[in-house]
């Protein structure tokens, strides 16, 4: 068995569709140009290639993983106001209903409302315009500590880690800047809960 020894200096990045790479240029030039590479050349070129695009690219920032709750006081439950949220989407003709309904610690409703949305995409895009919806409407009741709650997991978590998909883009940008970037409120937070039980927006 043939031992090909590695290079002197080690790598980081994934070394196999670089060996792939340097074979399939061994083997052309094998067949049109009738030159012969080793094994051990074919190894070194590779790791070689691969340490020269490592050398190329531009080094990498460590960033520090940004929390939801970033830049707010911690969570005051017993001021909290409760924001079930929930959306209908008909596929058919693009258009949503899009409601929310806020209670207060003791599970007293306080308002509630809903609005006709067209030209909607899809049912994520629904809950986010609805739960967009009620954070405006929590800002213009001068609510400071609230807490959404929606049956959406996958929005739920896309809000949470603060990633944005090409889709929702727009829609999560303002989500993010109402709840966690300005001044309306002084804690916001995300709560997934089953669809049976998010029972009281209608």
């Amino acid at each position: 068995m043939l031992q090909v020894p590695l290079p002197p200096y080690g790598f980081a990045g994934n070394a196999f569709p670089w060996i792939c790479w340097t074979l399939w240029i061994s083997r052309n030039l094998l067949l049109f140009e009738n030159r012969r590479q080793s094994a051990a050349e074919v190894f070194t070129k590779a790791i070689g290639s691969l340490k020269e695009w490592e050398l190329a690219q531009p080094p990498k920032k460590e960033t520090i993983p940004k929390s939801p709750h970033h830049n707010h006081a911690p969570v005051e439950t017993s001021r909290e106001i409760i924001c079930n949220t929930d959306a209908s989407w008909k596929g058919g003709i693009k258009s949503a209903g899009l409601a929310w309904i806020f209670t207060d610690p003791s599970s007293q409703e306080l308002q509630r409302g809903s609005c006709a949305q067209d030209f909607v995409s899809s049912p994520c895009m629904a809950e986010a315009l609805t739960i967009r919806e009620a954070l405006l409407q929590a800002a213009s009741l001068n609510y400071h500590h609230i807490c959404v709650k929606s049956d959406s997991q996958v929005l739920v978590h896309t809000i949470f880690s603060r990633r944005r998909s090409s889709e929702l883009f727009g829609v999560l940008a303002d989500i993010d800047d109402l709840a966690f970037s300005s001044s309306s409120f002084r804690s916001c937070r995300f709560i997934y809960i089953p669809r049976s039980l998010n029972g009281l927006v209608v």
